[in-house]
Parts: C-alpha cells; sequence; structure tokens
C-alpha cells in the first residue's frame, strides 16, 4: 500500500508527537479525510521517513506515533549542486525549482541578471514548491532556496563551491568539460530569456568561470535549468 508523504518542520526527535501545523492538519482532514489510525508517512529532512500512524486528529492539532523509521537515499552521496539560474516568468521558474528538487539540486539561487523581466519573486511560494516536489519525489531533504543576488553579488560571495560553469551556446561542449573534471560540487549559471550579456559573459571569464554549451539548439531558459540539472546530477 502508498502512503502519502509529508514534509514535517521541526526535527523528528521521538516516537510519540504532536503535529501543529494547521494547514497540513486541515490537509490530512479535508482533503485525504484522514481519520484515527491512518497511516502517513513524515520527513523531516534529515534523510529518515518516519511510517506514522495517527492517534488523535483535532481540528487545530494531530497526534502520531512512529511505526516504522526508512531510511532514504543518502544526500551526502549527491552531488552537491548549487543552481544559480537567472530570474524569469513566474510559472516557468517555478517549473524549474519543481523539476530540480525532483533531480536533487541542493541549492536554488534566483539571480538578477540584465535580461531578467523580473525583478521580484515570492520566496514562501518557492519553498512551497521544493516542499511538495521533495514530498511527491521522496527526497529526504529540502534543497535551500535562497535570496535573490544580483550576479555580481553572488559571483563575489564566497559562498559557492569552487568549481563554477555558465552555460551559454557559443561555449565549449559539455562532453569536452565533463571528461576534463572529476569535481562533483558545482555552482552552475543559467541565463534569463535572451541570455547572459556579452558584459555577464566577460565577468564569468574574468573569474576564470568556463562557458559551456549545452548544443547547438538554442534552449528556453527554464529548458536549460532542467537540462543542466539533469546532464550534471544524472550524467
Amino acid at each position: 500500500m502508498r502512503f502519502h508523504r509529508f514534509y514535517q518542520k521541526s526535527p523528528i526527535s521521538s516516537d510519540n508527537f504532536d503535529i501543529t501545523d494547521r494547514e497540513l492538519v486541515h490537509q490530512w482532514r479535508s482533503v485525504f479525510r484522514y481519520n484515527v489510525g491512518s497511516q502517513v508517512i513524515l520527513f523531516d529532512g534529515s534523510g529518515t521517513d518516519y511510517l506514522c500512524v495517527i492517534t488523535s486528529l483535532r481540528n487545530l492539532g494531530a497526534t502520531v506515533s512512529v511505526v516504522k523509521k526508512i531510511k532514504t537515499s543518502d544526500a551526502s552521496l549527491r552531488k552537491n549542486i548549487w543552481l544559480c539560474v537567472a530570474l524569469i516568468k513566474k510559472d516557468n521558474l517555478e517549473l524549474v525549482v519543481q523539476k530540480a528538487t525532483e533531480l536533487g539540486v541542493n541549492h536554488i539561487v534566483p539571480v538578477i541578471c540584465e535580461h531578467s523581466e523580473k525583478r521580484k519573486l515570492n520566496m514562501d511560494r518557492m519553498q512551497k514548491i521544493a516542499v511538495e516536489a521533495s514530498e511527491q519525489s521522496g527526497r529526504g531533504d529540502i534543497p535551500v532556496i535562497h535570496e535573490i543576488m544580483k550576479l555580481g553579488d553572488i559571483l563575489s560571495s564566497g559562498n559557492l563551491p569552487q568549481e563554477k560553469i555558465a552555460f551559454h551556446p557559443d561555449g565549449i561542449s559539455f562532453k569536452q568539460y565533463r571528461d576534463s573534471t572529476n569535481a562533483v560540487s558545482f555552482a552552475t549559471f543559467v541565463g534569463p530569456e535572451g541570455g547572459f550579456s556579452d558584459k555577464e559573459i566577460s565577468l564569468f571569464k574574468s573569474y576564470n568561470i568556463p562557458i559551456i554549451s549545452l548544443g547547438t539548439q538554442i534552449l528556453r531558459a527554464e529548458t536549460a535549468g532542467i537540462a543542466v540539472s539533469s546532464v550534471l546530477l544524472l550524467g
């Protein structure tokens, strides 16, 4: 039998605990029609799934008891990917966040570029999409959704992995780059509609960041973000 998975914000540290997330309790009562005795899977981002039985279900809260602990895939064995993606149209960026989460990206950084049409972002909405994608995909942790940064600021921040690559149609082939590195931790840069400007390409080069191409086709910004995540994590 397949059980639905739900993210529990507070660390799960005991075999019996209360659920105080009113939105989650409402979902259980009104959407899934759960009752006392219903079983669910909870996870707190630590890499373990907890099969739980609901022992009390109230209007504003619930109590569950852990039946079984299930180790999920070890996040430490995945490549460490920071996806620095330019701000693009709302629905398209939401798609990138969803699919990057499913694929296993660790950090998602929205970046303001010269050709970015958007300058604002609903961070709560982005976080919710990441949580739902983790719940659906069976992922044991939640990617970090960072605040919006300007391209120059993120490059000079010192927070990124040492290995950095930027994607642009005029770069060297990805195969050529992949054959030249054994890195497992990357910061990747994907541009907006219209691509990176000449000034931004020069900025990447000033930081000795390789410019990589995924092929001769011109990809939409959201397609490029998903494709980059795929080739780095699954290739």
